[in-house]
């Protein structure tokens, strides 16, 4: 049977048509990727710059990332950081050994700042100098992921800083989209004195970064705690503070502690819209005086209480509803021998690590979604402890790096833009700007407290 001979496939002249993919689906796709990698793709095509740089892919992008939450950890000597650590909450669950990798280290060539807060990506910095008994602050934002950082911004001067610190906080006016920082300054009342002891007074000052400047708003109604800094959630900063003085009581043969009453403590949260204050009653169950400062912090996308009971146990609440007291719920109630750590080498401390000194608190870092999963941090350990509430377990982290983890920051890669210049200025205009520094100094705007 003869086979007949195979046809040559004829050949086209004519070009290949592109594929016209839609827009939808390349956004979809570009969603799955890294920020570092998405960036990278703005040089494509103009088309691709474009819907890279659209508000609303940017924000589908958060939504995104925001379920891969991160940590940003700093060094121990806050106001000489040059590095951060960005360190995904997932990789610190699966390895309990960790070295930080130069992947999750962002360097920052200016140095010497504090990171004050984390908002959409944004890590807003702090910087300060010293200078005839003066203090002298501004602040930049910086996205680590797009290594993308702002000019100079909210230069002003303490004329008066031996009356007490400034604190400040970092946040978004859910209305405008607005990012503010706060600063509050809480100093001595010297014209007033109660038992030879000075009563306390509060300035509080507003930067917003649509406006580029600082205003003064209404003194903060009580008195902060000091160790308390403000954090973030729906638009507001929170503080815990007091409603009266403060009282001392013993809380053990080496340590004493000045802390209030359980009626006295409070929370203050200021609405960064309206720039006005409300106070929230703490649990009804809260009825111990703890022996070491309680905490405020978000988890969950919720705010949440937590305080040491008796010297014997850690407690969590939670505000389910922000704002109504009524949704105050009891998350854990964890007794401090049940953190001891039994996974560690033979020549390790396999004590209580110390949690039953009244000085040494702890500090909730992050919540599993099926609220099993708790991450714990305190001054005392290089790296954190998770607690499994489900079986009981207790793991301890090896992190190589020195962290500090008591200042840890929630965070999550973004596209958010800085608005304003990038982060690669080249030699010529950091020396324009270094022969500027001392002109900046000598006109900051004076927030110091009268």
């Amino acid at each position: 049977m003869d086979i007949p001979p195979i046809k040559k496939r004829r050949q086209s002249n004519a070009p290949l048509l592109p594929v016209c993919i839609p827009r939808e689906l390349i956004a979809e796709i570009l969603l799955l990727l890294s920020v570092k990698t998405i960036v990278r793709f703005k040089c494509v095509s103009k088309s691709w710059n474009t819907l890279i740089s659209d508000p609303t892919f940017i924000k589908m992008h958060l939504k995104k990332s925001s379920q891969n939450p991160h940590f940003i950890l700093t060094p121990f000597e806050k106001y000489r950081m040059s590095t951060v650590v960005s360190l995904p909450v997932s990789r610190l669950l699966e390895n309990l050994s960790i070295t930080v990798a130069g992947d999750t280290c962002h360097s920052l060539t200016m140095g010497n700042c504090q990171v004050v807060g984390s908002c959409n990506g944004l890590l807003c910095l702090l910087f300060s100098t010293t200078c005839s008994l003066q203090n002298y602050y501004w602040f930049c934002f910086w996205n680590p992921a797009t290594r993308t950082i702002s000019e100079d911004l909210g230069f002003f001067v303490d004329s008066k800083p031996l009356l007490g610190p400034f604190k400040f906080s970092f946040g978004c006016d859910r209305l405008t989209g607005t990012y503010k920082v706060v600063a509050l300054h809480t100093g001595r009342n010297e014209e007033r004195e109660l038992e030879n002891e000075s009563l306390w007074r509060s300035k509080v000052a507003v930067f917003s970064f649509g406006d580029n400047c600082w205003r003064y708003i209404q003194s903060f109604p009580l008195v902060p705690l000091i160790w308390n800094d403000g954090v973030h959630l729906s638009g507001a900063i929170n503080w815990l503070a007091l409603s009266g003085d403060f009282v001392s009581i013993d809380c053990g043969e080496t340590s004493k502690a000045y802390i209030p009453l359980v009626e006295q403590l409070v929370i203050v949260s200021l609405d960064l819209s309206t720039e006005t204050y409300r106070q929230f009653l703490l649990p009804a169950g809260f009825k111990e005086v703890p022996c070491v400062e309680p905490s405020l912090r978000v988890l969950m996308d919720c705010l949440c209480f937590s305080h040491d009971f008796k010297r014997t146990e850690f407690v969590i609440w939670q505000m389910k509803e922000f704002g109504s007291q009524e949704s105050w719920t009891q998350l854990f109630r964890i007794k401090y021998i049940n953190l001891q750590i039994h996974n560690l080498p033979i020549n390790d401390n396999l004590d209580l690590l110390g949690y039953m000194e009244c000085n040494i608190p702890l500090l909730p870092l992050y919540l599993s979604e099926n609220g099993d999963t708790l991450i714990l941090s305190n001054d005392e350990e290089e790296g954190v402890i998770i607690y499994n509430q489900r079986d009981k377990r207790v793991e301890k982290t090896r992190i190589s790096n020195e962290i500090c983890w008591s200042s840890a920051f929630d965070y999550v890669e973004s596209l958010v833009s800085t608005r304003w210049k990038s982060e690669n200025i080249d030699e010529e205009k950091e020396e324009v700007e270094k022969e500027d520094e001392e002109d900046q100094l000598s006109s900051g705007i004076d927030l110091g407290v009268d």
